[in-house]
């Protein structure tokens, strides 16, 4: 083995890494553990031979909750806030305390369930109803979109759901909130028959000001029980107590150098921060960058024709404040970001089973790739992944910078604001259902993928070198 391929990505390394990030029941921003992680990027970067290897913290307001209790007709019930709920201002301390409550069912909580019933001081009890995932009706939404698909896996149906909003979630919790509801019970149908369900983009969906009715997640099977009693003849009272601190404290990036032969920046990065042990989110990301930093610190410097930033993120269930002040501390530093490779999610494909259990597949889960529709990229990217077997794969061109709410099109991944700022993106990602899920440790991984992911995305920074030193005006962006 040549001194190249020894210094190349291998999967042994990545998976080290990956359970060195999943020591930590999980990895949430302003935390103990949140700081640890950060920490342990920052020394694998060290090691690694990094330059200006750095955390760098940004305000960023995070939610703790110290009490989430629910009962109905005297019984406990296990309940999970809504990400977002119960909170009344940017900052403060939230305390909802509802005694015994009317609780009244109102199905899938459409506009018309709420026109006959007064919910006024109630607890409304609703389903809620993920759309199928079809990756087949994804492909056919967008014309230009390139599919690597040699074995026609995506016309395999699978009982898979998009766990993202909007589905009647959140509309049928405003419809309440908006009534004078005094607090929501989501069942969650169509996900494992758990409560714990962490969904981080509620702000896919303008709601019109903060989430200040609470809200809990619970299984499909207590769900079911409580709808009974709800609906047989004995009247139903619930108690309700949530309490919640929003407050300002530090999300922390870290970043290390590679200086090239330019000072302009490609940046390569994943995130650190995790709702659980969060193997494939985003330690598996993770371990590409670590992977890609370690092989180029053995390269010369004349071979590295820019500069090369290397960055875990943090902030991705506090609004994503982490990165919004990562990119503007280097503008203010009049630093040159001229790409970014984002790289998330590398896990097995999974399926509901009958009771609602995982069934995990040994293959990879469908993979997007959003790519700034600039310099040829998207075909080159597509090229790569066909070379690297990266099967179950589209390649989204992405042809426009978005400001503002997200919209259809836009780049759904840790690439986003850097997409919002004008700096092109070459970003992967999937979702599988156990993203949100504590469930989403080291089993989930797809090893197999570990290393042609990273082979690829070492290939593509070779050829956004190509394209950069034929590139004279340098304008990128």
């Amino acid at each position: 083995m040549n001194s190249i391929e020894r210094q190349k990505p291998s999967r042994e390394d990545m998976m080290t890494w990956i359970k060195g990030f999943t020591k930590w029941p999980h990895r949430l921003t302003g935390t103990k553990e949140g700081r640890e992680s950060a920490e342990y990027v920052k020394d694998v970067f060290d090691e690694l031979g990094l330059n200006d290897v750095e955390i760098e913290s940004v305000p960023s307001v995070c939610r703790e909750t110290s009490i989430c209790e629910l009962n109905i007709n005297g019984e406990n019930i296990e309940g999970c806030l809504a990400n977002g709920t119960n909170r009344g201002a940017e900052t403060g301390e939230f305390n909802s305390e509802v005694k015994d409550a009317d609780v009244v069912y109102m199905g899938k909580g459409l506009e018309e369930d709420f026109e006959e019933i007064d919910v006024m001081g109630k607890i409304v009890v609703c389903d809620v109803y993920f759309l199928p995932n079809d990756p087949r009706g994804f492909i056919e939404k967008f014309a230009d979109m390139k599919v690597y698909d040699p074995h026609n896996k995506f016309n395999r149906k699978m009982k898979q759901y998009n766990i993202y909003s909007p589905n009647n979630w959140p509309f049928n919790y405003l419809r309440a909130k908006n009534a004078g509801a005094s607090g929501f019970i989501g069942i969650l149908h169509d996900f494992m028959d758990c409560h714990y369900f962490h969904e981080d983009y509620t702000d896919i969906v303008n709601v019109g000001g903060y989430m200040e009715l609470p809200a809990l997640w619970v299984s499909k099977k207590d769900g079911e029980k409580l709808k009974a009693a709800v609906k047989s003849n004995v009247v139903s009272k619930g108690s309700l107590h949530v309490k919640t601190v929003y407050e300002l404290k530090e999300a922390l990036n870290v970043k290390g150098i590679i200086r090239g032969m330019s000072d302009d920046i490609i940046v390569v990065h994943s995130h650190h921060d995790a709702i659980c042990r969060g193997a494939v989110q985003d330690a598996s990301g993770m371990s590409v960058v670590f992977s890609l930093a370690k092989y180029f610190a053995a390269r010369p410097k004349e071979e590295i024709k820019t500069t090369l930033m290397f960055l875990s993120t943090d902030s991705h269930y506090t609004d994503y404040e982490g990165h919004v002040g990562f990119i503007n501390k280097r503008i203010k530093n009049n630093e040159n970001l001229i790409l970014d490779f984002a790289v998330e999610h590398i896990g097995k494909a999974m399926e509901m089973g009958d009771d609602n259990e995982i069934v995990l597949h040994d293959e990879s889960e469908s993979r997007i790739v959003y790519v700034t529709d600039v310099y040829g990229l998207p075909e080159i990217v597509y090229d790569a992944v066909r070379k690297h077997g990266l099967e179950k794969t589209v390649v989204l061109p992405v042809h426009h910078k978005s400001e503002g709410e997200y919209k259809s099109g836009d780049v759904c991944s840790d690439a986003y604001d850097f997409n919002a700022r004008g700096i092109p993106v070459v970003s992967i990602v999937s979702t599988p259902m156990y993203l949100f899920h504590d469930s989403d440790d080291v089993d989930k991984v797809h090893q197999e993928s570990l290393e042609p992911v990273a082979d690829m995305y070492l290939e593509l920074i070779y050829k956004a070198w190509d394209i950069y030193s034929k590139d004279t005006d340098k304008e990128w962006r």
